[in-house]
């Protein structure tokens, strides 16, 4: 993978974070405050759908499964620089209770974590 590349996968990651932040604005109070049941479901529907996105950006690109890792890491890193700002500011910016953050940190370590572990499996298969 060139540099070029890295940065543009990097800049796409940063897109989905931005579309990320801009869903929890909107729907922040139903995925995080509406109880275990909902906190769960968030928590699993995100770390679905970045594997998917992974995938599918990989296969977009051409990108072999090899450099799975690579990729992942290329496309969060903007975002995780991004949730220390959101933590940091989380009540301001979310909309939501200060009590939340937990929460929200938990489901973007838990989303990330999937994330990884899936692009191992799939860069050793």
């Amino acid at each position: 993978m060139t540099s070029r590349e890295t940065a543009g996968l990097a800049l796409l990651g940063f897109g989905i974070w931005l579309s990320g932040a801009v869903t929890f604005r909107l729907g922040g109070r139903l995925m995080l405050e509406s109880g275990p049941i909902a906190l769960v479901l968030s928590a699993l529907g995100i770390a679905l759908s970045v594997c998917l996105l992974l995938r599918a950006t990989m296969d977009w690109r051409r990108i072999a499964p090899a450099q799975s890792v690579a990729v992942a890491v290329a496309m969060t890193l903007p975002g995780l620089f991004g949730d220390v700002a959101y933590v940091l500011g989380f009540s301001q910016l979310s909309g939501l209770q200060p009590a939340t953050v937990g929460a929200y940190a938990a489901v973007v370590i838990f989303g990330t974590a999937v994330l990884y572990a899936y692009a191992l499996v799939r860069a050793r298969t």
